[in-house]
């Protein structure tokens, strides 16, 4: 996984933490389908537990 995608998984991640409603959630989600796959799983699991 390179840098820049890296980078775009956390930019996922932290607008998904400060999104305001489900909508939102929905919304942020489905504009960016090319990112979810399982690197990313792992990536908001290193997020969540501070290790990224």
């Amino acid at each position: 996984m390179n840098e820049q995608h890296s980078q775009a998984y956390v930019n996922l991640i932290e607008q998904l933490l400060i999104c305001a409603d489900d909508e939102e959630r929905t919304n942020i989600l489905q504009a960016n389908m090319e990112l979810i796959d399982p690197q990313f799983l792992q990536v908001m699991e290193n997020y969540a537990t501070g290790l990224e």
